[in-house]
């Protein structure tokens, strides 16, 4: 399991900062695809993690982007961070 952040976070939202730290802490100590996407799937029930963040998997990985501020239904161009398993 390999967590890489590849871009710099916006803390535009108010409980965005928390809901960042709070996904990386969870995503670091999965141990494998299963845990990642019970993560995932945890986070995924949260209105405001879904206000902040859009995700999704690829074959081995996990991606996540931050979503805009001016445009919630669209994502910052570059992702945010990747989870290779």
């Amino acid at each position: 399991m390999k967590v890489i952040i590849e871009n710099m976070f916006f803390g535009w939202h108010e409980n965005a900062p928390e809901t960042f730290i709070k996904l990386i802490n969870s995503l670091v100590v999965a141990k494998d695809e299963t845990e990642v996407r019970n993560v995932m799937q945890h986070f995924a029930q949260s209105s405001i993690f879904n206000t902040i963040f859009a995700y999704g998997f690829g074959a081995h990985h996990l991606w996540v982007a931050q979503r805009m501020i001016t445009d919630p239904e669209k994502v910052m161009e570059n992702r945010l961070l990747i989870v290779e398993f």
